[in-house]
């Protein structure tokens, strides 16, 4: 094996190392959320429990917001730049399930 080889392989066991790592840290320091129970029914609901709920803060804050649709995209994204890993597919989804359950707009039995 040449010295060339020899580095690449140790610079690829490295990103390796770096990515399983920061894969560990980000899995462990997600929370539990004793709100996420208290999030309506509706289509996009698990986006939100799988990149939300717990991930940064806890869903009371997701509940008690009743922001209009424009805030809450404006809320994910401004998550997103923060850090959130979220598909811009994800994105939309949650943005729309949001607006849709959570807006100051949407009905009043969809937040009980």
């Amino acid at each position: 094996m040449t010295k060339t080889q020899h580095r690449a392989r140790h610079c690829l066991l490295a990103g390796i190392l770096i990515v399983a790592f920061g894969s560990l840290a980000a899995a462990q320091s997600r929370q539990n959320d004793p709100f996420a129970s208290k999030l309506p029914d509706g289509d996009g609901k698990q986006a939100v429990l799988e990149f939300c709920a717990g991930a940064c803060h806890l869903s009371d804050r997701l509940i008690n917001a009743h922001k209009t649709a424009e805030e809450w995209r404006k809320t994910v994204l401004q998550m997103v730049s923060n850090g959130a890993q979220l598909f811009p597919e994800d994105i939309d989804t949650v943005t729309k399930y949001l607006a849709a359950n959570l807006s100051s707009s949407a009905p009043a039995s969809a937040t009980k």
